[in-house]
């Protein structure tokens, strides 16, 4: 929405190192002048119980990259892209992100996305959104699709 009235919009992706997720590859073709996006993360996936170094290392970079596009007042809105699993998964310090939030300008709108929000984050959020899965088709062993699921 955001987009459609020419305001300019920052997304940061925690966890995801592919270039070429769906969305990423139509926000280059068509969006490139109004939307941002920095990946946070690295290809394949986090190990929940043992997370590598370099999966944290690139959390934190998104972490910082997150604090200057908030703080920077450039962009009307800042989706910090699975940022609540990041945050179950120890990633980044739930005490840093709240703090983003805090100091953030009032014109800039901060969307956190993911499972798993801490109580915490949703206290200080002005909305709060919850998607459930009723159904999954990895429950049924069907891959992931290319247009669909990425």
């Amino acid at each position: 929405r955001a987009t459609g009235y020419g305001h300019r919009c920052s997304i940061i992706s925690f966890m995801k190192g592919d270039p070429n997720y769906g969305e990423l590859r139509m926000i280059r073709e068509r969006f490139e002048d109004l939307i941002d996006w920095q990946l946070a993360g690295r290809p394949g996936f986090v190990d929940p119980s043992n997370p590598a170094p370099e999966d944290i290392e690139a959390a934190q970079a998104g972490l910082a990259a997150a604090r200057d596009a908030i703080q920077g007042g450039e962009y009307m809105v800042v989706v910090l892209d699975e940022v609540n699993v990041a945050l179950a998964l120890g990633l980044v310090e739930l005490a840093d992100v709240l703090e983003l939030l805090e100091a953030r300008p009032e014109h800039v709108e901060v969307v956190c996305t993911g499972r798993d929000a801490p109580p915490e984050l949703m206290e200080a959020a002005d909305l709060v959104s919850e998607v459930r899965c009723i159904k999954h088709f990895y429950e049924a062993d069907i891959p992931a699709r290319r247009g669909i699921e990425f």
